[in-house]
């Protein structure tokens, strides 16, 4: 273990192997089991982290709760930190965004509702999925998506959602919402940039449109 920790002081995670990642959350391993066999045995365990999940650690021997949520902890920090390092931090553009909202949400099965909240120079402040499911607006209420704006002092807003059909034609449903997002947008003070749908493979703009 004390190797481990030297070879990643030394070179960095990169140079770990998954095993050895492992190795030092779990930190030490049982007796007749070192911490080195264990990870051994959560990655085969997992079908190398394909199934790896809370109660699949707990059922492995010589993993106990505080290891095994450590792990989990890792594992979604890890992924947290992926996702805002793809969120574009230089002034934005319609079709940096869409790019990136494609790459996020294109391929979901299931409709998602983000909201990205912008500075005054089109900068990203956050990014925050608000909804999944049906966007309309008898499921998503635009203080929703206005709290977290006004809680991060944003004065710009961009949406988006995609239609896992593949269709880009925005329904009578989706103007809908866009219209009264407006108007609640003007009521608090934050300027509506654009509604954008996405599919797997394109965007749609409404403000490119003229339906906002």
């Amino acid at each position: 273990m004390i190797n481990i920790r030297e070879k990643l002081q030394k070179h960095g995670t990169t140079a770990l192997t998954t095993q050895e990642l492992i190795a030092v959350i779990l930190g030490k391993g049982t007796r007749g089991c070192d911490v080195t066999k264990l990870s051994a045995n959560v990655l085969i365990g997992s079908d190398n982290l394909r199934r790896l999940n809370l109660d699949t650690l707990l059922q492995q021997k010589g993993v106990g709760s505080a290891q095994a949520c450590k792990l989990m902890a890792a594992i979604e920090l890890g992924a947290r930190k992926v996702e805002r390092d793809a969120i574009p931090t230089e002034q934005i553009s319609m079709s940096k965004l869409g790019k990136h909202l494609i790459k996020k949400i294109g391929n979901s099965p299931q409709e998602k509702l983000i909201a990205v909240y912008l500075d005054n120079g089109f900068h990203v402040i956050e990014e925050r999925t608000i909804f999944i499911g049906t966007v309309d607006s008898a499921t998503v209420h635009p203080r929703d998506i206005l709290r977290v704006g006004l809680k991060l002092s944003a004065p710009q807003l961009i949406i988006s959602h995609n239609h896992p059909g593949g269709s880009l034609v925005a329904s009578p449903e989706d103007r809908r919402f866009s219209d009264r997002l407006k108007e609640c947008c003007e009521l608090v003070g934050i300027n509506f940039v654009d509604h954008i749908i996405v599919t797997s493979h394109e965007f749609l703009s409404f403000k490119a449109q003229d339906l906002i």
